[in-house]
């Protein structure tokens, strides 16, 4: 993980507003969102090796994640990348129904370390997000 600078953090927006404005610059809310907190996910890059995305925390203040009037506020933005696992996954639960449920590798390094390559189009990306968010 490599935490990104950004004029955003701490600022508040409505989640509406906030989530209109990223949507354009290909960020999405990930799926792991509560009902007081969220993150809006950017991929850099995803191959056979890796993958390697920006992530925004938001958190609730008035309201739920989802609802248009919600406010938010912007944590530190950050930089992700997972290594997966080279060969079989050794972790994995056998027969055709569970394949189903289990069909994602896990990674081999979940907080790998993070390639000077990805941290520079990361801040990149972010630029156009502060510039998109700060007017």
């Amino acid at each position: 993980m490599k935490a990104l600078d950004s004029g955003i953090e701490n600022q508040a927006y409505s989640f509406e507003d906030i989530e209109n404005i990223l949507s354009p610059l290909e960020f999405s809310v990930g799926g792991n969102w509560e009902y007081d907190h969220a993150y809006f996910d950017h991929k850099l890059e995803r191959n056979d090796e890796e993958y390697a995305f920006i992530r925004i925390p938001v958190s609730t203040e008035i309201g739920t994640i989802g609802e248009k009037n919600a406010q938010i506020r912007v944590g530190k933005p950050f930089l992700l990348v997972h290594r997966f696992e080279a060969g079989i996954d050794h972790q994995s639960i056998s027969g055709n129904v569970q394949a189903g449920f289990n069909q994602f590798q896990a990674p081999e390094d979940p907080d790998a370390e993070v390639d000077d390559s990805y941290v520079q189009r990361a801040e990149a990306v972010m630029k156009k997000v502060d510039r998109a968010l700060l007017q």
